[in-house]
């Protein structure tokens, strides 16, 4: 408008009929710009693709190599409208095209990738030199027919403000391919607060996040550690290396990254932010409930993006809702068909659900498509325990030598053997797992493996050795899981004072976590009012768990309200409320086939149908103890007592 004003100023003579011209120039414009910006509003749907390139990069400086990529990445990601294809689909295809993981993504190789995955748009990116300054350009094109869909150019006067730049030009590629106004104004957190103004501290993350997205979590790291060495302040950073950190049984120092990124969450992007406030619920907070709630905020935001999903299947499995854990990955696979996760999790879900055939049938399939995870072959080994395929389970334990998996198969297998009454086996395997953590930077296992130690001992009667054990837990590296772990096993073991001390503490810091609130600490009180013939508050207090403890939680939680309340029944000699309880464990032994609660629990039923008065029921049940237990290590207090209760049917 402005050249249009100088003009009628100049001339202003003139009146009707140039006037008339003038108006019907700018209506000719207008009409231009209208199908000019409604051509390319149709560039791209929501439903379309985009595969991003490395950047061309004639500067001379690597400092920019993989950065502005990983820049530009965050800012395209802000929107609900672009669609970046997910990077496990790019390394599906770059695994069947025969090239390495890490190979640098050029046009032509792009538009390969783009033709094997069906996405509809390349999105390439150069930095080049010009004087002091840089100029960056963003080129869009049809990965199809190559036509031009977009391009955007900016300057930068220094090297300090090349983000700043990146981050204006990728704005306006966004509305130049489609995006309304209104989204690009509402999810465009500048590149500075989203990540960080640190170029250096950017390289840094781009490759940690590129390992992490192949699942190699212990050779990230170290550069998402140098990342918030360089920018104390960048949050997506400390978000990431919590969760690598977790990934690997780090448990503290993992929330504590996961503690710090939360207090940083302004300065990320909405859907990053969705990211660390998910992540601080169900790890931090441990509350599974709000935890389930954001990830559902972030799927219905970003609903082509296959991270919530991931999630929300993951955590349904934790809280029991396992056909609600299954949807979830199933749209997870739909959307991201070379997604691991969701293989991990759909073929859990089936597993826990008791469908074996379809859980080992995901399982083939993830691998079958270059998607192997060691949560498949968690689930495989689960799987063998349950089919009682001991080639199966040697398979696995096989295959976790010399890998991240290792020391929770080992893990696994301890508490399995313990549940055969091979208790020095069992120790070993233990010992081995502990071995195998420090090898990975593993801190907590020892704790993890100490527990489980002191609960064996417990159940098989040598009170004094679980005493022992619950003490050495909490010299061990380790904060909540330590903690409720020592305090089952002192309550189990009639240390009331010391269990009732941990448990305060655990509630005082730990207030929102489901687990503890309704699993461990109802369990832990539940053992201690036994001890002091409370059997009917012992029952009470162990209600709340019943709205979760079939669901999937490992090793302290795993079975233990049910077994506890089993056990107070018998107590309390109501054989038939007893028997219900060890029976639910019997019946829902895919939760946790290798638990050592669930040899128990038949010896359990035996002496409930005892107190019912039916011999015949007891006598099967004793007989599938001590099957199980057939090579017990010679001398276990709990096989005694067994084998003089049997004695007397």
């Amino acid at each position: 408008m402005a050249p249009a004003n100088a003009a009628s100023a100049a001339v202003g003579a003139r009146k009707w009929l140039p006037w008339t011209g003038g108006m019907l120039a700018i209506a000719a414009i207008a009409i231009g710009v209208f199908f000019f910006s409604g051509r390319h509003a149709k560039a791209l749907t929501e439903k379309d693709s985009v595969v991003l390139t490395d950047f061309v990069n004639t500067t001379g400086d690597p400092v920019f190599d993989g950065t502005l990529k990983q820049a530009l990445a965050v800012q395209l990601g802000q929107s609900p409208y672009l669609n970046l294809l997910p990077e496990s689909q790019i390394q599906a295809a770059l695994q069947f095209m025969g090239r390495k993981p890490d190979e640098r993504i050029t046009k032509d190789l792009a538009k390969e990738i783009s033709l094997r995955q069906n996405a509809k748009a390349i999105i390439s990116g150069s930095i080049t030199p010009l004087g002091s300054h840089y100029v960056i350009a963003l080129d869009a094109i049809n990965a199809q027919t190559g036509d031009s869909l977009a391009t955007q150019q900016a300057e930068a006067e220094n090297k300090e403000v090349v983000l700043k730049s990146l981050d204006s030009a990728a704005t306006d590629l966004r509305k130049k391919l489609g995006e309304s106004l209104a989204s690009v104004q509402q999810f465009a957190t500048p590149l500075e607060q989203a990540t960080t103004g640190s170029l250096e501290a950017l390289k840094e993350f781009s490759q940690g996040m590129a390992l992490h997205n192949r699942l190699e979590d212990g050779t990230a790291i170290p550069h998402l550690k140098r990342a918030v060495e360089l920018d104390p302040n960048f949050a997506t950073a400390y978000a990431v290396l919590g969760i690598c950190n977790t990934n690997l049984g780090g448990g503290k120092e993992g929330i504590d990254y996961l503690r710090k990124a939360y207090e940083l969450r302004d300065r990320a992007s909405e859907r990053e932010k969705l990211y660390i406030e998910g992540h601080y619920y169900d790890s931090v907070a441990g509350d599974g409930e709000k935890a389930v709630e954001l990830y559902e905020k972030w799927h219905q935001t970003y609903p082509r993006d296959s991270r919530p999903l991931d999630n929300l299947a993951l955590h349904n499995n934790i809280l029991g809702r396992f056909d609600k854990a299954l949807a979830a990955a199933t749209t997870d696979l739909q959307i991201d068909p070379s997604d691991a996760y969701g293989y991990t999790h759909g073929a859990n879900a089936y597993l826990l659900s008791n469908r074996l055939d379809e859980a080992k049938a995901m399982v083939q399939t993830g691998q079958a498509k270059g998607r192997d995870s060691d949560g498949l072959h968690f689930t495989m080994l689960q799987i063998a325990v349950l089919q009682k395929d001991d080639a199966g389970i040697q398979k696995e334990k096989t295959w976790s030598v010399g890998k991240d998996g290792e020391p929770w198969i080992l893990r696994f297998l301890s508490d399995y053997r313990a549940g055969q009454g091979h208790l020095k086996e069992a120790s070993e395997y233990d010992q081995q797992a502990t071995d195998a953590g420090k090898r990975r930077g593993f801190g907590e296992l020892a704790s993890w493996t100490m527990c489980a130690e002191a609960l064996h001992a417990g159940e098989m009667g040598y009170t004094e050795s679980e005493k022992q054990k619950a003490a050495e837990i909490l010299r061990l590296p380790g904060e909540r899981f330590a903690k409720a772990c020592a305090a089952e096993a002192f309550a189990d073991s009639g240390d009331l004072a010391r269990a009732q001390k941990l448990v305060g503490e655990l509630q005082r810091d730990f207030p929102m976590d489901t687990t503890l609130k309704n699993l461990i600490v109802p369990s832990t009180q539940a053992l201690a009012l036994a001890h002091q013939k409370k059997y009917p508050e012992a029952i009470a207090v162990l209600e709340p768990a019943r709205k979760y403890e079939l669901g999937f939680a490992f090793y302290s939680a795993a079975f233990y309200p049910i077994y506890t309340r089993g056990r107070t029944y018998l107590q309390m000699k109501d054989g038939k409320n007893a028997a219900a309880e060890f029976q639910k464990i019997v019946d829902h032994r895919s939760l946790y086939s290798t638990s050592e609660l669930i040899s128990l629990a038949e010896l359990g039923l035996g002496r409930a149908y005892v107190l019912q008065g039916d011999s015949g029921k007891a006598k099967v049940a004793y007989q599938d103890f001590f099957a199980l237990w057939k090579d017990a290590d010679p001398g276990i207090p709990v096989m005694a007592v067994a084998k003089a209760e049997y004695g007397k049917l």
